[in-house]
């Protein structure tokens, strides 16, 4: 079932996509990360944004 509530959808939106993950272990990390928490690597990436269908 679709959302439909702005307010909802906004906050699901951020839960889902504002994160870091990290190159070395693929851990799932805070936006405001500098290192990895579960291996401690330095080298982090914004998670992709892109929503829609899969080609």
């Amino acid at each position: 079932m679709p959302v439909t509530d702005p307010e909802k959808k906004r906050i699901a939106t951020q839960a889902l996509l504002s994160m870091r993950i990290c190159f070395n272990c693929g851990c799932r990390n805070d936006m405001l990360a500098t290192r990895c928490r579960k291996c401690r690597n330095p080298h982090l990436r914004l998670k992709n944004r892109n929503l829609g269908a899969k080609k």
